[in-house]
């Protein structure tokens, strides 16, 4: 998220003068305080589809609307520009009932207002015992929040790690929207030793994975290698645990599926290499699912940052065949 919203044309004073960062980050946080209070006040699917929207009429004119176009190209090479605007509007309209919908995460999450529907395909052990922790990984789809509250709902214990806005007073705003999750809130950094210490203390985890982690290995997604984290995959292969994939779809309004997919594990042909080659295989399975998930609804994935290297946004740009991690 921006560091200045409303203020963004004064963002390099706001960054020198600590004054004019307050005010900035109050403006911001009353703005978008009152725009929750008052969609709390709708019905939640009105809600959803006024938040809908709203970010399909302004997402585009977002400077942001520029990386999510490049990385739709990467995606889609095979879409027309129109047919990338298209799904782009659907994509920023998505966002924006995202949005809207933390507004009504009470009213989303119980199981009794049928509103979340949860489908396990195949055994996953920690569903059947809560006290078994798992890596649980999910892309930036639907409303992607809506994974931590289905692993919840079967009494697991969760830790989910997010990336906190630069503005402290929205983060506190979203982490108090996020409460109804039931679920701890871990701040995503280059440590893995939050996340070592929730596993430890018996919770699991559950990660937003598809995003650019610089720090990363390159992991090929959609042909092209992109510097990924491999702290999922490691976590699990250094504890025994599952790392299981979960896929969030809207189905229409503010209701929505969350399936839970069997466990990824190293290919037996993997069993003697050393952990960071098994973690990049497992990675790249994730990825192929992502992959996969995303083809079929472009319109419910969110990706208005950059992806892959910038280099890969150029004409020269050569695409991978994947046997990097295959």
């Amino acid at each position: 998220m921006a560091r200045f919203i409303l203020g963004h044309g004064m963002r390099g004073l706001g960054a020198r003068n600590t004054r004019v960062e307050r005010v900035l980050y109050r403006l911001d946080r009353l703005f978008f305080g009152a725009l929750l209070w008052l969609i709390r006040l709708l019905p939640v699917d009105l809600a959803s589809r006024f938040g809908a929207a709203v970010g399909r009429t302004f997402g585009p004119r977002f400077r942001k609307s520029r990386a999510l176009d490049e990385n739709l190209r990467i995606a889609l090479p095979h879409a027309t520009p129109l047919e990338r605007k298209r799904i782009a509007r659907e994509a920023w309209a998505n966002a924006g009932a995202v949005f809207a919908e933390y507004g009504h995460l009470d009213t989303i999450i119980p199981a009794d207002s049928g509103r979340m529907e949860c489908v396990v395909h195949g055994d996953i052990e920690t569903l059947r015992n809560p006290a078994r922790p798992a890596i649980f990984v999910g892309a930036h789809q639907a409303n992607w929040e809506m994974m931590g509250a289905a692993i919840t709902r079967f009494g697991v214990p969760l830790a989910a790690l997010f990336s906190p806005p630069t503005n402290p007073l929205l983060d506190e705003m979203l982490r108090h929207w996020r409460s109804g999750l039931g679920c701890e809130m871990l701040t995503r950094d280059e440590s893995m030793r939050p996340m070592i210490r929730a596993l430890t203390h018996g919770s699991s985890l559950g990660i937003v994975a598809d995003r650019r982690v610089d720090s990363g290995k390159p992991v090929a997604l959609f042909g092209i290698d992109k510097p990924t984290s491999l702290i999922p995959a490691r976590l699990a292969l250094r504890f025994g645990y599952d790392l299981v994939p979960v896929r969030t779809e809207r189905l229409h309004g503010a209701r929505f599926r969350v399936s839970f997919y069997p466990p990824i594990r190293p290919p037996a042909a993997a069993a003697a290499a050393d952990e960071i080659e098994q973690a990049i295989r497992m990675t790249h399975e994730i990825h192929s699912l992502f992959e996969q998930w995303i083809l079929e609804r472009p319109g419910e994935w969110f990706c208005s940052k950059r992806l892959w290297p910038k280099e890969a946004y150029g004409g020269s740009r050569t695409r991978n065949d994947g046997a990097r991690a295959a």
